[in-house]
């Protein structure tokens, strides 16, 4: 027998980068918001993982043999 659910999964990263002033960054950051340019091409772009979170809707829960 065949079953769908919906779930989400959250992974929470704390990220590092250079920028010569405050109004650099937040344009930098800005530009990944837009869709502008990736995460990973931000300058000297680190990261630290913080956190996972999965959340399983069981209500979802499905009977997909008819």
């Amino acid at each position: 027998m065949e079953f769908s659910f919906w779930y989400d999964e959250t992974y929470t990263y704390k990220g590092y980068i250079t920028a010569d002033s405050e109004e650099e960054a937040r344009k930098i950051i800005e530009q990944v918001q837009l869709g502008e340019i990736s995460i990973n091409d931000l300058p000297s772009f680190q990261c630290k993982d913080k956190g996972y979170t999965l959340e399983i809707d069981e209500g979802t829960l499905e009977d997909l043999n008819g």
